[in-house]
């Protein structure tokens, strides 16, 4: 089991800093400290280690990703910190999250995969955007657009190191401003 994630975790890396082109068994033996062969002991195939780093990616992804705690508002924001940090501290997820990479690596499985994780994201902050509307909702504006404006947010912090000049990027403060923006939109 120790062996199966640690291949899998060496697969995820390898995804999404080098891309498909060099996702090879060789390219992971040599990140776990096996041999290529050892690898087909646990997998029968390539896709199906895509499928296990998947596993392991949704894992990093939705542990205690929805907070159920507090009022809409609140759970939005916590989501939205946590969902920023973790893409922020780790480009290579919100690389493979955010590109076809995985899922065409994995095939059908692991595009359905793909298209469930945006989907309960996308519905958890519909949920939350959904319960702020009311008498304070801005007039004219719909949750739907305000769901793209936190989608693409997150998105920003995904590739901020590739799209930043600098490789030293005060993270708390970015996500900071972020979440800020989007309340202040939110209560205008």
């Amino acid at each position: 089991k120790e062996r199966v994630q640690q291949i899998a975790q060496a697969a995820l890396v390898l995804i999404a800093e080098s891309g498909l082109r060099r996702f090879t068994t060789a390219a992971i033996a040599a990140r776990v400290g096996i041999t290529d062969g050892t690898i087909f002991r646990h997998f029968k195939n390539k896709e199906e280690i895509v499928l296990a780093a998947m596993d392991r990616l949704e894992e990093t992804m939705f542990t205690e990703a929805f907070p159920s705690e507090g009022d809409p508002l609140h759970r939005l924001e916590m989501f939205f910190r946590r969902r920023a940090k973790l893409l922020g501290e780790q480009a290579s997820v919100g690389r493979l999250l955010f590109s076809e990479q995985l899922s065409n690596a994995a095939g059908e499985e692991g595009l359905a995969k793909v298209k469930s994780w945006r989907a309960r994201n996308m519905q958890f902050v519909g949920e939350c955007l959904q319960g702020l509307q009311g008498s304070d909702w801005p007039e004219g504006l719909e949750a739907s657009d305000i769901a793209v404006v936190i989608q693409g947010s997150l998105l920003t912090f995904a590739f901020q190191r590739t799209m930043s000049e600098t490789a030293e990027i005060d993270l708390d403060l970015r996500v900071n401003r972020a979440w800020q923006t989007i309340e202040r939109l939110l209560k205008s």
